[in-house]
């Protein structure tokens, strides 16, 4: 999960810093062109795009030819982007602690900010509908509040500003109530805090909050287009604020005021201008938006063409633990389809027919392999419509799949509805073939793993089990005597085919240790135990693991 959400992290953080360099190139033409309100709705190409990167990838559907299915059969290649931290889900755990806790820091600066702008208001006395007066002249004007916008106005507004200054002033803060600027404002600083550690976001919010206020001068001066003077005149009589703040609107010191006052004397583009402006914008957000929405990497679906009955499978797998990019794949009953995943040494193959028994039940079989060797040919019954596991490992366990399948038989391109289970927790409710690295295949229903397997007494028991331990094992072993150091006690179920059914230590560790004791106990060799009657049988087995962090 903490992959995943990390490589969907840094897409978004990819695509919203490419529209951030777009929009930043863009603004100064527009404006030009088409005046500053035009150039302040282009920021909104910003969330566009992040938009677009969390809508679904669309689906492909590749088409071939029955006889071209008969004689080769489907190859789908497969690939995740890769991160550094996919190699090791420590790391992927880190860095996305170390995320939420750039959240939580940034949070609580901007709500620091905040509060430090507020109490230096002093005590707000209104003045009316939704108009507030200051205790101080420090701060403002400004408007405050999310849900209910406020203006607020320095305590010696009426006697700063002229007749004609106020009213300027006041049409300017109900400018950006009535644009609802100061929640646009808050989700500015949502993805500020979200994506903490990109510094073009929080460069570009001092732009996007100077487009701002160039866009509602515009609109003031549109309303009053003779009133330009007045209007530079009460700009010079405000107080700039030297705090930030957030989530608000207000006259802030790091706004270019020369600049502000150099656009009041050049003349606004007509309206046809402007609504063309608009248009042109509108359209190329959308155009761009929709540009990244497309180039994500599509949802492959592999169909027979002319094909009255088909087996949707949906194939979600594990390399190592890491997730790859799910695919869904349609075929033909009976003929093969073919999935290549993973990338370098670690590439993973697999071909797999399924042939349905009924509509409730089909029989998978086919052949995984690890780069060029055959690790596994799984073949057992599974249930339509129901999750599937198989998951192998390598001999030498040094890499593991997983694949966890859903099939689906389609009749004309519409699902065929599975008959009504009987309800047990038997195959009807999903199938699990694991295999480990020495070719033995173990085919478990739900049943299977959720209860526990039934072991011999002692008193039924002739030959122990027994485990032989690796050189890994007898190495650690050596070290923690030397050291004086103890192992940890522990119980594993063995089998009646001498594997490892389950294993219980009751030692509290951390789980870089919980990890590799899990390793070395799966890749012990173990004998089963021999029954009175000379038969084997599943029993338990009293363990002890050395780690390097084991304590005395």
């Amino acid at each position: 999960m903490s992959v995943e959400l990390l490589e969907l992290l840094w897409e978004m953080t990819l695509a919203s810093s490419a529209a951030i360099v777009l929009v930043l190139i863009l603004r100064q033409p527009l404006r030009k062109l088409f005046g500053a309100r035009v150039a302040y709705v282009i920021w909104c190409l910003v969330p566009l795009i992040m938009i677009a990167v969390l809508v679904p990838a669309r689906e492909m559907v590749v088409t071939v030819a029955a006889s071209q299915a008969v004689t080769s059969g489907l190859t789908v290649v497969t690939g995740a982007l890769v991160l550094p931290m996919q190699e090791n889900h420590l790391w992927s755990d880190f860095f996305l602690l170390l995320w939420v806790c750039g959240i939580a820091a940034c949070a609580f600066w901007f709500a620091r900010q905040q509060k430090k702008y507020i109490d230096s208001l002093g005590i707000l006395k209104q003045r009316g509908v939704d108009v507030f007066s200051a205790e101080s002249n420090l701060q403002g004007p400004s408007v405050i509040g999310v849900l209910r916008p406020r203006i607020v106005l320095p305590s010696d507004f009426d006697e700063r500003y002229n007749p004609e200054e106020k009213s300027l002033v006041l049409t300017h803060e109900y400018v950006h109530v009535a644009r609802g600027d100061t929640r646009i404002n808050l989700l500015v600083a949502i993805l500020r805090c979200l994506f903490w550690f990109n510094p073009l976001l929080h460069w570009a919010d001092g732009k996007f909050r100077f487009d701002q206020e160039l866009s509602t001068d515009a609109k003031v001066l549109s309303q009053f287009p003779f009133k330009r003077k007045s209007y530079a005149d009460a700009m010079l009589k405000t107080q700039m604020a030297s705090i930030g703040l957030p989530v608000a609107c207000h006259w802030q010191a790091h706004h270019p005021l020369k600049e502000r006052i150099l656009m009041l004397k050049k003349s606004s583009p007509g309206k046809l201008f402007h609504v063309f402006g608009l248009g042109a914008v509108t359209v190329l957000s959308l155009g761009v938006a929709f540009t990244a929405w497309s180039t994500q990497p599509a949802n492959i679906i592999v169909a027979q063409a002319q094909a009255s009955t088909l087996y949707e499978i949906k194939i979600d797998a594990l390399i190592d633990r890491t997730h790859q990019k799910p695919i869904t794949l349609r075929e033909a009953p009976g003929k093969i389809f073919a999935v290549v995943q993973g990338e370098g040494k670690q590439t993973w193959s697999y071909e797999l027919v399924l042939t349905p028994i009924d509509d409730q039940f089909s029989i998978i079989k086919g052949k995984i392999k690890y780069g060029e060797a055959l690790i596994s040919e799984p073949q057992f019954k599974i249930p339509n419509g129901k999750n599937s596991v198989i998951s192998v490992n390598t001999k030498d366990h040094a890499s593991s799949l997983s694949l966890n399948l859903v099939a689906s038989l389609l009749r004309d391109g519409k699902p065929v509805p599975v008959p009504a289970y009987n309800g047990d927790n038997g195959v009807a409710n999903g199938a699990y073939m694991t295999q480990t690295g020495d070719g033995s295949q173990k085919i478990y229903t739900r049943a299977d793993m959720e209860n526990p397997m039934p072991v011999a007494s002692p008193d039924k028991i002739k030959k122990p089990a027994k485990m032989i331990p690796t050189d890994e094992y007898v190495a650690l072993r050596k070290a923690a005597m030397v050291k004086g150091q103890s192992g940890i006690q522990g119980a594993v179920i063995i089998d009646a085919s001498g594997e490892l059914a389950n294993a219980t230590f009751h030692a509290a560790l951390p789980e870089k240790d919980l990890k590799q004791l899990s390793r070395l106990i799966s890749n012990q060799k173990y004998m089963a135990a021999i029954g009175l009657d000379g038969n084997a049988v599943a029993s338990k087995l009293d363990v002890e693991v050395y780690l390097d962090g084991s304590k005395p």
